[in-house]
């Protein structure tokens, strides 16, 4: 659904809005002000301010209000800045803005880049990798938000069923039975990770922005509590998954701790995540047995480096 006027007014947008591609298709570029439905006004609020933080960070990834520069400094990656609505008295309002029809409403600078294509061995893989190790650097030690994990979505269901926190027998019998083959065997061959868990933005690989002359900017964050590697290992099985990329890319990634195991869950989150997302099509085998197709070179390439 469209921004309305209340909306783009509150956030000083003055140009007509135009739907940008990729996401979900919810988000909208008005001039410099990108604008995506709310969702749970909490959990916008948090990011919102989460994202001020990272803003403001100096380049060894520490918070500099004092240094009026330290924002225009390179801590190794960009993020946008969020947006505030103006209050009817001119001062700084929320985060969310309320529009009668459309519901809540979020703001962002606009951020000059595009997403990078992931086939074969892209150019644009090592400055990922750095770009996830510098932002998820700069995470560290922040906590996790209350309601983190407990949406019941079919993203956490995933995530939550490669981590032994969720039982996947009802995903295993929803599968056709070469995907839920796929599924019992890598879930035969998790072992214990016995890395440090941290927030990390879990869906980076269509969610960094390139462009020449400035460093990577981390949009659209999806958090999760899980170790700091566990990010690029999605971004890899996604890349590897749907985009065509060449198994060479996982060198670059060789001196990641524990990366075959994190390759695996990643793998099995995704492929819980397809499962539970069809639950209501009328017909999800056809679209189930696509997955179980694409996903299942990645299958045999993770069991075959952890065997």
């Amino acid at each position: 659904m469209r921004p309305g006027p209340e909306v783009l007014a509150s956030f000083g947008a003055s140009a007509d809005p135009v739907p940008l591609p990729g996401g979900e298709g919810t988000a909208w570029r008005a001039g410099d002000v990108v604008l995506k439905p709310a969702g749970d006004p909490r959990v916008a609020r948090w990011t919102a301010g989460l994202y001020r933080d990272l803003e403001s960070l100096d380049p060894a990834g520490h918070l500099d209000l004092l240094d009026p520069s330290a924002a225009r400094r390179d801590p190794g990656f960009r993020v946008p800045r969020p947006l505030r609505a103006v209050a009817e008295d001119g001062a700084a309002g929320d985060w969310v803005a309320q529009d009668p029809l459309a519901g809540a409403w979020v703001a962002w600078q606009w951020l000059p880049g595009e997403p990078a294509s992931w086939a074969g061995v892209s150019s644009f893989w090592p400055r990922l990798i750095a770009a996830s190790r510098a932002f998820h650097t700069a995470l560290a030690g922040r906590p996790a938000p209350p309601w983190l994990g407990r949406d019941g979505s079919q993203w956490t269901v995933g995530d939550q069923g490669a981590w032994g926190e969720r039982d996947p027998g009802s995903v295993l019998a929803a599968a056709p039975a070469p995907l839920a083959g796929q599924l019992r065997s890598l879930l035969a061959a998790l072992r214990p990770v016995r890395l440090p868990a941290q927030l990390i933005h879990g869906d980076l690989g269509g969610n960094v922005l390139f462009t020449p002359g400035q460093p990577p900017a981390v949009i659209d964050f999806s958090p999760y509590w899980r170790p700091a590697g566990l990010a690029l290992a999605v971004a890899a099985v996604d890349a590897l998954t749907w985009s065509g990329a060449d198994r060479a890319i996982l060198g670059d990634l060789a001196d990641q701790p524990e990366l075959d195991q994190l390759l695996a869950r990643a793998h099995v989150g995704r492929l819980v995540t397809e499962i539970v997302s069809r639950r209501g099509d009328p017909d999800p085998s056809a679209g189930l047995e696509t997955v179980a197709r694409t996903g299942e070179p990645v299958t045999s390439l993770i069991l075959s480096r952890l065997a």
